[in-house]
């Protein structure tokens, strides 16, 4: 046992190392022609004894290969991590236009030897501004990014399938300028489909590529595989999002250093990927008996756990179906099991993975039984059908059959009695008083006490209760009608909002806030009489209000006072002041005017 965890670690561990140890290369996949850039080695955990570099006749070698060492120390929750590069750089120039390979190249490392793969860079024509600029003659404006600076792009791997056809739909985002963040994303949906999200990146990782003959800087931003789920023309619906881009606004001078005074502005602009249609066809006639939707490339294998089991001892048949296409969308397939096999709900393991554009791996269907009788028993091939995407027709293939020895069980068993689930035997046990006589004699019913359901009291509270809801009812009912009428409830609450004034102005009177004391008498001369004839703002005037106490009998000297010592108060603000005994005598002329137009207006 401890030599095969030794050697279960020492794997594990040369898994990990061999992980780790590469060796890598990084170069543009496009670049314009007269364009400089960095063809890039890197050997990461190695100690490399020698470099053999690639072949490069296509490109200019203008400086390389030049070494450099990266060691690198990180902690992450206490635990340390360790790392180790050496790069090998070169500085190439883009000559003619075209697909050019660069070889590959090898660094030797404790007597093994590391290879790159070959690179292949696609060399156009240099007429476009660099990426991640914006043309000097364009304006620094909103409008200055065109839709051929910044788009949107679904791309979709199949535009016409069968109905459970998986397909591959990309998300892309092309810019020729800076875009520094996005905002307001709305992913696609998928209406029609069964769609699973296979790539969705953390931090955006920026690709070259060349589209209509101009170098675009490239983000895959979302990937999913697709599978219809309807026929018919199925329709994509549009995804949109907002780019913040970074535009550089120059200032045009006369002398070079004014470069290094040229500001940014940010801009906002909406770019919207077009709805893309797939064309899906019904699957074609003549699907066999067994078949279940699965479609694409796919075999099937049977195994049962025990090859002899005892009677009553459950035991478990594995149906496993390996390939690609749907396989995640796969049901459990129909097995015909022996008449005394008592058989449960198939448990489902899925073991798939989406890889190239496709669902592939295996899903393995247990079925728990548990034989009732022994004997030789034999289970027949389970079919399954598919249809075959390639050579467009259905299929239908065949596990091998499964023979299980049933051996007699040691229970205790009875001869010609069916066993039931969940039961045992056992023998007769004799109580004494385990069955009863029916009793015939009549029960001697007495009173066990006493209720107050049902008694005199209980609808007494009952009424009382009813009573007390009504008198609350009509109560709250006058109430509101009260609130709702706003003038009679200005006017009852008139006389209290002035005093609440007079005494705030006696407060001023008293701490000498000459200006704010006048303010607060007028506002409570005022607001008192427009309150007691309901007069909105617009209407409260001394001529309307003369009016108004004309028509209700008031004796004009009572009007005519009130209207003075408004006045008094308005002009006592501008007016220099007449002196502390003036001051009381206003207010306690004030208090008395509003007693008597209270007494008048009631």
């Amino acid at each position: 046992m401890r030599r095969t965890l030794l050697l279960i670690c020492t794997v594990l561990s040369l898994v990990q190392a061999n992980a780790q140890d590469q060796f890598t290369v990084e170069a543009p996949n496009v670049v314009a022609t007269g364009e400089r850039f960095r063809l890039v080695f890197t050997a990461t955990n190695l100690e490399p004894e020698s470099f053999n570099p690639p072949e490069i006749e296509s490109f200019v070698v203008l400086a390389g290969p030049t070494t450099s060492t990266m060691n690198r120390l990180e902690y992450i929750n206490g635990r340390r991590t360790q790392s180790r590069s050496v790069s090998y750089t070169y500085i190439l120039e883009a000559g003619t236009t075209g697909k050019f390979t660069i070889g590959e190249a090898s660094v030797v490392s404790d007597k093994v030897t590391y290879r790159t793969q070959p690179v292949i860079i696609e060399v156009i024509q240099g007429t476009s501004s660099p990426a991640g600029t914006v043309r000097e003659q364009d304006p620094v404006t909103g409008t200055a990014i065109s839709d051929q600076d910044v788009f949107l792009r679904l791309d979709v791997s199949k535009r016409r399938v069968v109905k459970g056809e998986p397909l591959t739909a990309t998300l892309k985002l092309y810019t020729r300028v800076n875009v520094s963040g996005a905002e307001d994303i709305r992913f696609p949906t998928f209406n029609g489909f069964w769609s699973q999200e296979v790539y969705a990146p953390q931090q955006i990782d920026w690709q070259r590529e060349n589209v209509n003959g101009e170098i675009y800087q490239v983000a895959t931003l979302r990937r999913y595989v697709l599978l219809p789920q309807q026929s018919g023309s199925v329709k994509i619906d549009p995804s949109e999002i907002v780019c913040v881009i970074q535009v550089r606004n120059t200032r045009r001078g006369q002398s070079l250093l004014d470069e290094f005074f040229d500001s940014y502005q940010t801009v906002r602009k909406r770019v919207i990927a077009p709805a893309v249609t797939v064309n899906v066809s019904e699957l074609p006639a003549g699907a066999p008996g067994t078949f279940k939707g699965a479609v694409g490339q796919f075999s099937i294998s049977a195994e049962i756990g025990k090859d002899s089991v005892k009677a009553h001892d459950a035991v478990s048949v594995y149906i496993t179906i390996t390939g690609e296409g749907n396989i995640n969308l796969l049901e459990a397939p129909r097995v015909t099991f022996p008449p005394d096999f008592e058989v449960y709900d198939a448990k489902i393991t899925d073991n798939s993975r989406s890889t190239g554009g496709t669902f592939s791996g295996s899903k393995t269907f247990e079925y728990p039984v548990i034989p009732r009788s022994h004997g030789d028993f034999t289970i027949d091939p389970v079919e399954f059908s598919y249809y075959d995407i390639q050579n467009k027709q259905y299929r239908t293939i065949r596990s091998q059959p499964l023979k299980l020895k049933v051996e007699r069980s040691t229970d205790l068993t009875v001869p010609g009695v069916p066993y039931t689930p969940g039961t045992h035997r056992r023998a007769v046990e004799s109580l004494g008083r385990d069955i009863r006589y029916i009793r015939t004699a009549v029960p001697a019913w007495r009173s066990k006490g006493k209720y107050l359901t049902g008694s005199y009291l209980y609808f007494v509270i009952l009424a009382l209760i009813f009573t007390v809801t009504g008198i609350v009812y009509v109560v709250m009912n006058k109430r509101r009608e009260h609130m709702n009428d706003v003038i009679r409830v200005r006017n009852s609450k008139a006389n209290k909002i002035a005093r609440t004034r007079l005494k705030a102005a006696g407060v001023l009177l008293k701490q000498q806030l000459f200006e704010a004391y006048y303010e607060e008498l007028h506002r409570a001369l005022w607001g008192y009489i427009a309150d007691k004839l309901g007069l909105s703002q617009a209407d409260c005037s001394c001529e309307r209000i003369i009016e108004i106490l004309q028509e209700r009998d008031v004796e004009k000297d009572l009007i005519q006072n009130y209207t003075d010592l408004i006045e008094s108060c308005e002009y006592a603000r501008y007016a220099p002041d007449p002196g502390q005994l003036e001051k009381e005598r206003i207010f306690d002329t004030a208090v008395k005017a509003i007693s008597k137009m209270e007494q008048a207006l009631k």
